[in-house]
């Protein structure tokens, strides 16, 4: 088997590096408060529990009203 050449080493090196900080964030985003985590999801454009309940009840008195207005 012929030796890595410097290139090789070189390359093999930085993807070591980028190994290990990938690991180093992937650690820190369990370490990230609860807020933070608000923050991205709403950032995301993600809905939150409590805006999903709302419109689910939003949606339940609605069709409840369409039902009262259906058998009038």
């Amino acid at each position: 088997m012929a030796a890595p050449d410097n290139s090789t080493l070189a390359l093999r090196q930085v993807l070591d590096e980028l190994a290990a900080q990938l690991r180093s964030g992937v650690e820190k985003l369990g370490e990230l408060p609860h807020e933070t985590g608000d923050l991205l999801a709403r950032e995301l454009g993600l809905a939150t529990r409590e805006e999903l309940d709302t419109l689910e009840l939003r949606l339940a008195q609605l069709e409840h009203r369409l039902k009262l207005l259906e058998n009038a």
